[in-house]
């Protein structure tokens, strides 16, 4: 990119910054707050199954084979629980090229059809889950125990969010879109 063309780009996120971003309902943003406190814990566990398990490689007696389940359970809830978030807060993965094409109300047509495409791709995801919660009432994961209901639990909590979020999105389709903000300092 020329000199003139990053000036330009600058001069755009910052004017987009300044643009004030549509907020959520007060529900939605305590609902997000659960779920990155949720996600938060997950992290935690993570890092330190991660580190017991590089710890009992040199203390045999600190050897506990259910860490490994907790780590790779706590990375299956941290994945599902943020669904809602991450949709919620335009942080999703999308092409936007489509984005930088289309004007006025064809940009608006294009973000409410995506929003229900996503909306009903959630919807059924979290149909799914509670499907796979009615299907497998008693199995047991194999070390902790843990009933294997209360796993597909997060998928289902987190493509519900999902869904609902996705259908916000359709009515603030006329809106600029939220710029994601990884280290919420907003």
């Amino acid at each position: 990119m020329t000199a003139e063309r990053l000036e330009e780009h600058g001069a755009a996120a910052d004017a987009a910054e300044l643009v004030p971003q549509p907020r959520e309902p007060k529900v939605l943003r305590a609902w997000a707050a659960v779920e990155m406190a949720i996600a938060c814990a997950a992290v935690v566990a993570i890092l330190v199954a991660v580190l017991w398990q590089v710890l009992s490689r040199y203390v045999p007696a600190l050897n506990w084979p259910e860490v490994g389940e907790i780590a790779s359970y706590s990375l299956i809830i941290l994945t599902f629980i943020m669904i809602g978030y991450l949709i919620g807060n335009n942080g999703h993965i999308t092409i936007q090229i489509v984005d930088y094409i289309a004007k006025g109300r064809a940009l608006v047509v294009v973000k409410a059809v995506s929003a229900a495409c996503t909306a009903v791709i959630c919807a059924l995801f979290a149909w799914e889950a509670y499907e796979l919660i009615l299907a497998y009432p008693n199995r047991r994961t194999a070390a902790l125990g843990i009933p294997v209901w209360v796993l597909y639990a997060f998928p289902l909590v987190g493509f519900l969010s999902g869904t609902v979020r996705a259908v916000v999105r359709i009515f603030l389709a006329n809106q600029p879109d939220p710029v994601f903000d990884a280290a919420e300092t907003r």
